[in-house]
């Protein structure tokens, strides 16, 4: 580490034989007045440099180096180009992920003013963050007269709110959630209807996870579903070529966190193990 001083006085050249005298060691120096002195010397002799000089005719006062002096200079001058870019990245930072603008779209695009009543319940409005989980939302534009579907995406700046309705005279019959596949249930989320198993249930491929009905004592009514539920399935499947190859191919094929085996058969591999699948209603 180096540090560099600023000598003044009459016969500033004096002082650096008084240094040299002193075993402080002067790694540069350079005039920069008449009577004036920049040296430049390790920081372990700083306090060798005061107390040699103290007490004589000259004035010693510590300075930046000159490379921090001539970048400090150039920062100065560049000052107002310097805060443009700093105000530019900051609005960057802040734009992003933020919503500039909301669209409703879609054959539902007529109740955009409902739409955005809910939007707005929920805390999302321009320059508001983009929501991270739309479930809730989904589910209340859903509960509007004639709306069987409807998705929240983001994207550019541009929240695009998708809103479909059925025809009128088409007949609205509400269906539950079935498991495709047989598995474990890790997880269940319901919105909208009655939950018919629980997280740890094994189930088989057609039973219920969501039930259409819902009761209020001793009334019933069917509902809409919505909801989703993620179960653990086990999978088996042929993948020809290398082993590597079809382990690749059974991970694009089941998911890149599938528990995956690989077993020899003739003409390729043998894929089997455990991989996470959802299956949901009414949702993106």
């Amino acid at each position: 580490m180096k540090e560099a001083f600023l000598i003044e006085g009459i016969g500033v050249e004096q002082a650096l034989e008084k240094l040299r005298r002193g075993r402080v060691g002067v790694l540069a120096a350079r005039r920069t007045q008449k009577n004036a002195l920049v040296i430049t010397v390790l920081k372990k002799d700083s306090k060798k440099v005061f107390a040699i000089l103290r007490g004589s005719c000259y004035n010693v006062k510590k300075v930046c180096p000159l490379g921090l002096w001539r970048c400090f200079k150039a920062c100065r001058r560049r000052s107002g180009l310097i805060l443009g870019a700093v105000l530019f990245f900051a609005l960057v930072l802040f734009f992003e992920g933020r919503i500039l603008r909301i669209e409703v779209v879609g054959s539902g695009a007529y109740s955009k003013s409902e739409v955005l009543a809910i939007l707005q319940e929920g805390g999302v409005t321009p320059l508001s963050p983009a929501p991270g989980k739309t479930a809730l939302l989904t589910s209340r534009i859903l509960s509007l007269p004639r709306v069987s579907f409807a998705s929240l995406t983001f994207e550019g700046g541009t929240l695009t709110v998708q809103v479909e309705v059925s025809d009128e005279e088409a007949v609205f019959t509400p269906t539950p959630l079935r498991a495709e596949r047989a598995g474990t249930l890790l997880e269940l989320v319901v919105l909208r209807g009655t939950p018919a198993a629980e997280v740890g249930q094994e189930v088989k491929a057609g039973d219920v996870l969501i039930s259409e009905r819902v009761f209020y004592g001793e009334w019933e009514e069917k509902v809409l579903v919505v909801g989703y539920a993620v179960l653990l399935c086990p999978v088996e499947a042929f993948f020809a070529g290398t082993r590597e190859g079809a382990l690749e191919a059974a991970h694009l094929t089941f998911g890149a966190d599938a528990d995956l085996s690989a077993e020899p058969v003739e003409g390729g591999w043998r894929i089997f193990g455990q991989a996470r699948f959802t299956f949901s209603s009414h949702m993106q």
